[in-house]
């Protein structure tokens, strides 16, 4: 008997849309009002930490706000119940698969439930506000502490394990992205289903 094919799910902000969570890009791609340069690259950071930091502080505390929906339950389910390998692909920030039930998710931008130090690389759970005089207990430089989101011109996390588990999978279903941003726009075409 042959083993049941391995399936790889991709999720996208759709799925947390639905959970009332904004996609952020609106119609002009704006995030809530800010360009992407504004609040989503290293370089706006640097510059700018007060208004990044913000950004990412009303995001973290929007997650209290929310609850899973069916989809994540339903992905959940399947992890749990499939004979057979089931990996899961977010392009979310968020942790509404975790609180879904998912035990197992690859989080490939990053979470908002950890921070990372912008200068040694350093991580840790995401427990407070950030504030642009934080110390990194790591490496003691001040003002480094951010979210552990991989911004623009960054490169996302899990790469090889991502692609991986795409090319050996039996099956890909994407759910709530638009197939649009690279890399994750290229791995519909790396699927050999």
């Amino acid at each position: 008997m042959n083993p049941p094919p391995s399936i790889v799910i991709l999720t996208g902000a759709g799925i947390s849309a639905e959970s009332g969570l904004p996609t952020f890009r609106d119609a002009n791609g704006l995030w809530e009002g800010h360009r992407v340069e504004e609040v989503a690259t290293p370089g706006a950071f640097e510059n700018d930490p007060e208004t990044v930091l913000r950004f990412y502080n009303l995001r973290h505390a929007a997650l209290a706000t929310v609850e899973p929906n069916a989809a994540h339950q339903a992905i959940a389910r399947l992890q749990r119940e499939y004979p057979g390998e089931v990996t899961l692909i977010t392009q979310n920030v968020d942790d509404l698969h975790e609180r879904g039930g998912s035990d197992e998710v690859i989080h490939m931008h990053g979470s908002l439930r950890r921070i990372l130090c912008h200068h040694c690389r350093a991580t840790g759970p995401w427990n407070v506000e950030i504030r642009s005089t934080d110390t990194c207990t790591t490496c003691g430089e001040t003002g480094t502490i951010r979210p552990d989101i991989v911004w623009f011109g960054e490169m996302p996390y899990h790469m090889d394990e991502i692609e991986g588990a795409i090319v050996t999978a039996g099956i890909f279903v994407a759910v709530g992205t638009s197939g649009q941003v690279h890399p994750a726009a290229g791995f519909v075409a790396a699927a050999r289903y």
